[in-house]
């Protein structure tokens, strides 16, 4: 687009406006993710479902962003990516910003959201550092530092303006990426009722009219494209400075089944769903997608692989991971083996998707506790129901070493080779040191220190009958062939 094109081309609040909806969701958090996600699928829903809600989106941090302003709270979300074998492309202008606010610039502002008798929901994403009690907090704060702070301070503000109404509570829906993120969300501000005294009766409300949903969200989010927008905005006819290009994959679980019919977010878009029990679903994701992730990456990077998609396309990869996630993973997930089949089956294709090139080195940072929380289980279960070591997760614990095996050090890290080449190896300093210093023992020695260290795997991995010597096996045969031979030896036996 030359110069001329891109000042005649219109901007997007001249041809779209805001949907007019009551306010039901507050929205703690701005970015890219919350906007691709969580307001994607209401908008999406009020299209299809009658949802009939807005978002007022409250800035949690200081400053402000001056665009949404300029743009009356309106963007694009570009999906790209492939969904059942063929590309896929969708351009949404998404219109359910009601208003866009600072807690610290409208201190005022924000505060009055909390009178608003249609608000039912409170989401927020403020990063896996952001529920976090701090007692330095005061009720008195304009407004407190900490989220659960921010949240205490709001939700005992709405209580006292309707008088504890039963009818008034609200449903936090947090997305932060730890564990039980409601739970500890629920805790936190309960430490700010006890901090402040804010009394029995405020407790018993948000224990009875309130709720804290434990949820999990999965959808790659690559945010503005810098590389593509003009070619985006060419596209669509119009400017955008908040264009946010995410992949069509979507996943929402919420922990409270009885906010499913209040609260329609499942589409023909957007995939949401009700439960009592996230956890098994959070095992499904965590052992078929992070698992695929953890027990692949380091002997394809090793194999002289460097990107996700790369993997895809290679033969001998692809073989391996077929087989691991199908035949080792899979059988081991507590969902019924059709859903998880189906999910693998979707999580390749995201692995496939041209659009967002996912390196392997950045996949690799800690994969010592990554391989402990994302492969272990599922190895440990594989080998409780067949009584045989599984033999691509057992060869990824080998790749895993083999990728950390040398006595070179960096700054911060450790310095790895492929071939004529070198890698940063980045993971806790302890770990990495002792690492170094078994490097330069015998393969055997290196082994097995390694796999007895308890504080790498939460567990003597020796003891495993049989792990040691074929893991060894494993890692010589690296040494002796490289990755790529070893794995395309590996696919030949059954």
């Amino acid at each position: 687009m030359n110069e001329k094109e891109h000042n005649i081309m219109k901007e997007i609040q001249e041809l779209y406006r805001p949907s007019q909806h009551p306010i039901r969701v507050m929205q703690f958090g701005e970015g890219n993710f919350l906007r691709a996600f969580v307001d994607y699928a209401i908008d999406v829903a009020n299209e299809e479902n009658g949802l009939d809600a807005s978002v007022a989106i409250v800035i949690p941090i200081a400053g402000e962003r001056p665009q949404f302003a300029v743009q009356n709270n309106l963007y694009t979300v570009c999906l790209r990516g492939q969904q059942e074998g063929k590309p896929y492309k969708e351009n949404r202008a998404v219109t359910c910003i009601s208003r866009v606010l600072s807690a610290y610039a409208d201190y005022d502002g924000y505060m009055q959201l909390a009178e608003l008798d249609t608000l039912r929901f409170i989401v927020s994403n403020t990063t896996e550092a952001g529920i976090v009690f701090d007692p330095a907090c005061a009720l008195a704060d304009r407004p407190p530092k900490a989220f659960p702070a921010k949240l205490t301070q709001f939700l005992y503000a709405r209580f006292q303006h309707f008088d504890g109404a039963a009818d008034k509570g609200v449903h936090m829906l947090p997305v932060e990426l730890i564990e039980n993120n409601g739970q500890e969300l629920r805790r936190c501000v309960m430490e700010y009722v006890k901090l402040w005294n804010l009394g029995s009766d405020f407790a018993a409300w948000l224990d009875t009219a309130c709720s804290f949903a434990d949820t999990l969200v999965d959808r790659i989010v690559v945010g503005y494209p810098r590389m593509d927008a003009a070619s985006y905005e060419q596209e669509l006819g119009y400017r955008d400075a908040l264009l946010d290009q995410a992949e069509p994959f979507s996943l929402w679980v919420i922990g409270n089944e009885e906010i499913a019919k209040e609260l329609p977010l499942a589409s023909s878009k957007f995939h949401a769903i009700f439960t009592s029990d996230v956890a098994k679903y959070k095992e499904r994701k965590v052992r078929i997608l992070n698992g695929a992730h953890t027990s692949m990456v380091l002997g394809a990077y090793l194999a002289g692989l460097d990107y996700v998609g790369d993997c895809m396309k290679d033969p001998v990869i692809r073989k391996q991971l077929d087989q691991s996630v199908y035949n080792e993973i899979v059988p081991t997930v507590h969902l019924p083996e059709e859903e998880s089949r189906a999910f693998a089956a979707a999580v390749f294709e995201r692995f496939e998707n041209p659009f967002v090139h996912h390196a392997l080195l950045s996949i690799s940072l800690n994969s010592i506790s990554k391989w402990r929380a994302r492969v272990l289980p599922s190895f440990k279960d594989s080998l409780a129901n067949t009584g045989k070591l599984p033999k691509w997760l057992t060869y990824s614990l080998a790749a895993l070493l083999a990728f950390y095996h040398t006595t070179d050090k960096g700054e911060n890290c450790l310095i790895g080779h492929r071939g004529s080449e070198t890698y940063g190896i980045h993971d806790d300093a302890d770990k990495l040191e002792r690492l170094a210093a078994w490097s330069s023992l015998s393969a055997a020695d290196y082994v097995h220190n390694a796999l007895a260290a308890e504080d790498f795997w939460g567990e003597n991995l020796t003891k495993i009958m049989g792990l040691e010597a074929k893991v060894l096996e494993h890692f010589e045969r690296i040494s002796a062939v490289g990755a790529k031979a070893h794995i395309e030896e590996l696919g030949k036996v059954s």
